[in-house]
C-alpha cells in the first residue's frame, strides 16, 4: 500500500530527480536556479526530468529572479510556459504572484484555471508574502485549484503548521507544508494533521573549480536527506498506529 503522505522535492536536474525518487519522494517539483529561489526551468530540463521519472512532475514557473510583482508581459510568459509544460507532460504547474498593493494576484490564477483547469494549478508561496495571508487564503479557498504550497505566512512551515492544519480542514485541495521542512518537523506536522510536505533536501557539493566569472558551488538534492524525511514520517505513522492499537486493547 502506498504511504499516506506526499513528499514533493524541489529538483533542478535529472540527477536531482533520480536522487529524490531513490530517497522516497512521491512528487517532483522542477525549478531552475535554486540559489536565487528558483526560476522557470528550460524546456530541455523539463523534458529530460519528466523522462527520468514516473512520479508526478510539477513545474515551478517564475520568469525571473527577484520580487513577485509581475508585469503584464511577465504574467503572459508564465501562462505560455504553463501551457507548454502541461502539453509536454507536467502534472501541474506551480504559479503565483503579487499585485502592487502586495495582495495575492488572483487574476493570474483565475486566468490559469480558465485556460488549463484548476486541477493543473498549484499555487506557490506568494500567498505567504502578502500583507494579510489569512484573508487571501479565504478567497483562494473558494477556487478550484489542485494544491497550495505555504507556511501560512510564517517564516517556516513548523511555525505556521497549526494554521496550515486549520486551512487544510477547510478545503478539498492539498496544502503542502513549505519552508525549511526538516525530518523532525515533518513528523511533528504529520502528528498534528498534515500529510503533504514540500522540501529542497539539498546539500553543498563543494566547488569543483573556482569560476572566474560565476559561482562554482553546486547544491544537489541529497537522497539521504529525502530518505530521513520519509522515514521520520513513517515512524510517526507507526507510533500513531501503535497508540491506537494500545488504546483498543484497553477498551
Amino acid at each position: 500500500m502506498a504511504d499516506p503522505f506526499e513528499i514533493q522535492i524541489i529538483c533542478s536536474t535529472p540527477g536531482d530527480v533520480s536522487r529524490a525518487e531513490r530517497g522516497g519522494a512521491t512528487r517532483i517539483e522542477l525549478a531552475g536556479c535554486y540559489t536565487t529561489g528558483g526560476v522557470t526551468p528550460s524546456p530541455g530540463t523539463i523534458r529530460s526530468c519528466i523522462a527520468a521519472t514516473n512520479l508526478p512532475v510539477i513545474v515551478a514557473l517564475r520568469p525571473r529572479e527577484g520580487h513577485l510583482i509581475f508585469s503584464a508581459s511577465e504574467r503572459e510568459i508564465i501562462l505560455q510556459d504553463a501551457e507548454w509544460s502541461l502539453e509536454h507532460g507536467a502534472s501541474q504547474v506551480l504559479i503565483g504572484g503579487l499585485n502592487a498593493q502586495l495582495e495575492f494576484d488572483f487574476p493570474l490564477i483565475e486566468t490559469a484555471i480558465g485556460r488549463f483547469g484548476g486541477e493543473c494549478i498549484m499555487v506557490n508561496r506568494a500567498l505567504d508574502s502578502t500583507k494579510k495571508p489569512h484573508r487571501n487564503f479565504d478567497r483562494l479557498a473558494e477556487m478550484p485549484i489542485g494544491g497550495l504550497a505555504s507556511s501560512a505566512g510564517k517564516g517556516n512551515a513548523i511555525k505556521g503548521h497549526e494554521d496550515l492544519v486549520d486551512w487544510q480542514s477547510r478545503v478539498d485541495f492539498d496544502i503542502y507544508a513549505s519552508g525549511a521542512v526538516l525530518p523532525h518537523g515533518a513528523a511533528k506536522m504529520w502528528s498534528a494533521g498534515l500529510s503533504c510536505f514540500r522540501a529542497s533536501a539539498r546539500h553543498s557539493a563543494g566547488v569543483a573549480h573556482e569560476g572566474r566569472w560565476f559561482e562554482g558551488e553546486l547544491y544537489p538534492v541529497d537522497a539521504k536527506r529525502v530518505s530521513y524525511m520519509a522515514k521520520a514520517i513513517q515512524r510517526a505513522i507507526a507510533n500513531e498506529e501503535e497508540e491506537e492499537a494500545s488504546c483498543g486493547d484497553t477498551v
